[in-house]
Formats: structure tokens, C-alpha cells, sequence
């Protein structure tokens, strides 16, 4: 057993059971932060996965809509010369359906 013989002892036990108090708070508040630093650096991952998704998504919609928009141009085009053509044919009917009169 202990025996306490001085007062120097009795601060000795105290300081003692202070820095074993102490250490053990330290070390549960270093796990604490180890873990909520794991969790942040899970998330960050998971996020920066959604982005990186996300980012493909408007690259690939970006690429397609550059396609379509040069189809597009291309068929629109096509479309302005077919009108133009029927409107040509029309006029001439008309001149050669007036001319028979």
C-alpha cells in the first residue's frame, strides 16, 4: 500500500492523477478528430466523384449539342434551298398556267 508520510507525496499523487486525467482527454479528443477528419476526407471524395460525373455529364451534352447544332445548320440549310426550289417550281407553274389562258 502507499503510505503518505509528507505533503510533497500528497501533491505528487495529485500531479499524477492530473496528468493521467489529462492524457486520457487528450488521446479521446485526438480520436475524435481522427474520425471526424476521416469522415470530412470520405465526403470530399464522394462529393468531388458527384462533380467529376457531373463535369462528364455537360462535356458529353456540350459535345452533342455541337454535333446537332452542325446537323442542324446542315438541315437547315437543306430546308432553305427545298423552299426556295418549290417556291421557284410555283412561280413557274403559275407563269405557265397563266400563259395557257
Amino acid at each position: 500500500m502507499i503510505q503518505i508520510q509528507t505533503t510533497q507525496d500528497i501533491l505528487y499523487m495529485t500531479l499524477s492523477v492530473f496528468v493521467l486525467i489529462i492524457g486520457i482527454l487528450l488521446s479521446w479528443s485526438l480520436y475524435y478528430l481522427a474520425m471526424t477528419l476521416r469522415d470530412t476526407r470520405k465526403v470530399t471524395k464522394d462529393v468531388r466523384a458527384r462533380v467529376e460525373a457531373f463535369w462528364e455529364l455537360i462535356e458529353l451534352l456540350r459535345d452533342k449539342l455541337q454535333v446537332g447544332g452542325a446537323v442542324f445548320k446542315i438541315a437547315a440549310t437543306g430546308i432553305k434551298e427545298l423552299a426556295e426550289h418549290m417556291k421557284s417550281f410555283t412561280e413557274s407553274e403559275k407563269k405557265t398556267k397563266k400563259k395557257k389562258e
